[in-house]
């Protein structure tokens, strides 16, 4: 009779050890997956946000007075690298979610491509041809949403009624 608390103990923590080991793997996945979309994103999402926030910025400084373009430089660069630490962790996670550790590799072989580097090292030169139709071709269509945004009359939501036409006076007897 004393072997039966002992065997239930040896019973339970067997059982316990064989239904944790699923769990640990599953978190060893998750963990590989999380840091292959991290690899991922940094190598693409993030350097091409990168490339075009440092072409922005320095438009943006460049007719300032040298000591306000560094100060202004460092404050964005700042909060640039705040903003990414978010993207990167909100990604990685999101796409760690959606997608299978053999789905983000395959992913990572594609971008990795000889060919496809080439592909996006022209799309992101500032100064290729490829950029400057596509900026031409960009900057035409928000201008045209810009105009018909602003000769649109229709009530926006949240925004107070218009006011009613003026009615023509009552006859006068």
């Amino acid at each position: 009779m004393g072997d039966k608390p002992l065997n239930r103990l040896i019973a339970t923590l067997c059982l316990g050890a064989t239904l944790s080991l699923p769990l640990a793997a599953r978190a060893d996945e998750t963990a590989d997956r999380v840091a292959a979309a991290t690899a991922l994103v940094n190598k693409t999402l993030i350097k091409n946000l990168q490339t075009g926030f440092n072409v922005a910025l320095e438009k943006t400084v460049a007719p300032m007075p040298e000591a306000r373009a560094e100060s202004v430089r460092k404050e964005l660069t700042d909060e640039f690298d705040k903003q990414r630490g978010i993207m990167v962790e909100g990604l990685s996670k999101e796409y760690a979610q959606k997608f299978t550790l053999a789905e983000l590799k395959h992913l990572d072989e594609i971008y990795a491509d000889p060919t496809y580097l080439k592909f996006q090292t022209m799309n992101a030169d500032p100064n290729s041809a490829a950029t400057a139709i596509s900026q031409n071709s960009v900057t035409k269509l928000l201008n045209m949403l810009a105009v018909a945004s602003a000769t649109d009359n229709t009530p926006k939501p949240g925004a107070p009624p218009l006011p009613p036409a003026a009615a023509p006076a009552p006859a006068q007897k």
